[in-house]
């Protein structure tokens, strides 16, 4: 049995586990998911001295190892819509393809991402429960690394927190 499932990864993540070389043993501990424009984001990363590393994820998505998704870009756009522009103009096209999948996912899926407004979103939804950090999932899987600070617990305490209390004082979300 997988240690994680229905991990949803943000390109950011996915590029940082790349980077650590650690992308296959994630993808064998790991129920990962993967939204088509993510897939489309995460293709290469540069290394502390500046070189280009490429990669591909077609060969994980062709033997299942990643499940691919797509969401109608009608939808995406209806969910981008809910919320103001302070949100909107914070949200890649990953992100808000991955967000609005959650939004009608199963309560067990989760999002990694290492960006600010992916857990203000989830909090302004009052779903912070369904975001995870790297470092989260790293530590289940014994995988303890020197992270920078965006990919973090505190991190994604913080940001979920600020999407709560934007949610209570009426903001973020359009009503």
């Amino acid at each position: 049995m997988k240690r994680w499932s229905s991990l949803l990864l943000d390109a950011n993540v996915i590029i940082e586990l790349f980077k650590q070389g650690i992308w296959d043993r994630v993808v064998a501990e790991c129920d990962i998911y993967a939204a088509e424009t993510v897939v489309g984001e995460a293709h290469f990363f540069e290394d502390d001295a500046g070189v280009r590393h490429d990669f591909d994820l077609g060969a994980s998505i062709a033997d299942g190892r990643i499940q691919q998704f797509s969401v109608a870009a009608a939808s995406v756009k209806k969910f981008v819509a809910t919320f103001g522009l302070d949100y909107i103009e914070k949200l890649d096209a990953g992100e808000a393809e991955s967000l609005a999948y959650l939004e009608h996912a199963s309560d067990d899926h989760r999002i990694c991402s290492a960006d600010a407004i992916v857990f203000r979103v989830l909090g302004n939804l009052d779903r912070g429960h369904q975001g995870v950090s790297l470092q989260e999932v790293l530590g289940k899987l014994g995988l303890q690394r020197p992270l920078a600070r965006q990919f973090t617990k505190l991190a994604r305490e913080r940001w979920t927190a600020q999407g709560v209390t934007e949610r209570l004082q009426g903001r973020g979300r359009k009503t």
